[in-house]
């Protein structure tokens, strides 16, 4: 029986807003209401931790935005310090690359995190392939979507189980002006 669509609103969510050079992303995580900003920068904050040295210095996680549960409009956040990352920076024909960590709610609701910006020192495939995480800095990430309390959630609201796996993309879909 198919799960019967569920608006965006349904719950409240923190939006990342990130650059890799001019190309703007963003990454949003959808939580409790309960949630308060102090701990969504913590959470962002920690989950940069990890992924400082593979994200490109020319990677910056510049802004963090909310919107409530029912609302569409998302705000800034105050308080959020921008973060940059610290190796190599991201070469032109690797920022269309992304890692795609997955998940799914016991409500049977895929979940997705997107991640640009990793630096042109990580061997991307030719092709979509699937990394088992044998990367610790990935490992650190995909440990946190799991731990981050109340936060990360499916759209149903429900705490997904994160894969133990991603899916490197060396070219994804909104690069159309890149190809």
């Amino acid at each position: 029986m198919p799960l019967t669509p569920l608006p965006a609103d349904n719950t409240k969510r923190y939006k990342l807003i990130y650059t890799v050079e001019e190309d703007s992303h963003s990454m949003t995580a959808r939580c409790s209401s309960s949630q308060t900003d102090a701990n969504a920068i913590t959470y962002f904050a920690d989950l940069f931790a990890p992924m400082e040295d593979a994200l490109g210095s020319n990677v910056t996680w510049a802004n963090l935005e909310v919107a409530l549960e029912g609302s569409n409009v998302f705000n800034v956040v105050g308080g959020w310090t921008p973060l940059v990352g610290g190796s190599d920076p991201v070469n032109e024909v690797d920022q269309p690359r992304s890692l795609c960590f997955s998940g799914r709610t016991t409500g049977g609701r895929k979940t997705k995190v997107f991640v640009y910006g990793v630096t042109s020192a990580f061997a991307t495939p030719d092709s979509y392939a699937q990394d088992p995480l044998t990367t610790a800095s990935f490992e650190g990430f995909q440990g946190l979507l799991n731990s981050q309390s109340d936060f990360w959630l499916g759209i149903d609201g429900i705490k997904p189980t994160w894969y133990f796996r991603l899916t490197v993309k060396p070219n994804d879909h909104w690069v159309d002006a890149r190809r």
